[in-house]
C-alpha cells in the first residue's frame, strides 16, 4: 500500500496491515500473466489528522492492468495512525562493547558532537533521551587514539534531522593501570 499527500509536518506511525489482499478476475491467460508490480494501491491520505484514521480502499484506490477487474479487497478499511513530526536535540552515549586488555584502563574519552537533532513522531521522541552509537568494541583499543561510530536509531521511524552529522568521533585515552 503506497501512502500519499501526506499532510506536512506529520508522519505515518503505524498502520493496521502492510499490505492488502486482492481478488481480481479477467480471462485465465490475463489473470496468470498479472504480476505484482501491474498493481498499485493507493490511498490519498490529505485529510488524515494526528491519532487514529480509518480509510476505505475504493476500486478508485487500485490501479489494475487493462481487462482485470477487481472482485474484492481484504482487508476493505486500513487503520492510519498519525503523529506530529518534531525536531528533539539529545545527548549521545558511546555503547561500549567488549573488555579492554587486562591491566588496562579508560581513563578519557570525548565525542563530537555530544548532541545530535533528531526528528520523528512526537509520540516516540517524548520517550527518548538519549542517542546510542553503534557498538564500539573496546577489545583492540590501546594507548590513545580516535574512531567514528554510526548512531544506532531505534525505531527506525526517528531520523537525524537534516544539518546534523551522521557519525561521532570518540578520542580516548587508555593507559595501563598502575
Amino acid at each position: 500500500v503506497d501512502y500519499t499527500n501526506r499532510p506536512a509536518g506529520t508522519e505515518i506511525v503505524d498502520t493496521s496491515v502492510k499490505s492488502v489482499s486482492l481478488v481480481l478476475s479477467g480471462s485465465g491467460a490475463l489473470v496468470k500473466s498479472v504480476t505484482p508490480d501491474q498493481v498499485n494501491v493507493r490511498l490519498d491520505i490529505s485529510k488524515a489528522v494526528i491519532g487514529q484514521n480509518a480509510f476505505s480502499i475504493t476500486p478508485e484506490n487500485i490501479s489494475l492492468p487493462p481487462g482485470i477487474v477487481l472482485r474484492e479487497v481484504t482487508p476493505p478499511v486500513i487503520d492510519v495512525i498519525m503523529d506530529e513530526t518534531i525536531r528533539k536535540q539529545l545527548p549521545v552515549q558511546v555503547d561500549w562493547a567488549g573488555k579492554l586488555p587486562p591491566d588496562f584502563i579508560l581513563l578519557d574519552f570525548t565525542i563530537n558532537p555530544e548532541t545530535i537533532e533528531i526528528m520523528g513522531g512526537r509520540r516516540i521522541l517524548e520517550k527518548i533521551t538519549t542517542v546510542y552509537t553503534e557498538k564500539v568494541p573496546l577489545d583492540n583499543l590501546s594507548d590513545r587514539g580516535e574512531i567514528t561510530a554510526k548512531f544506532a536509531l531505534n525505531p527506525a521511524a526517528v531520523k537525524i534531522a537534516p544539518g546534523s552529522k551522521d557519525k561521532v568521533t570518540i578520542q580516548y585515552l587508555i593507559r595501563k593501570r598502575e
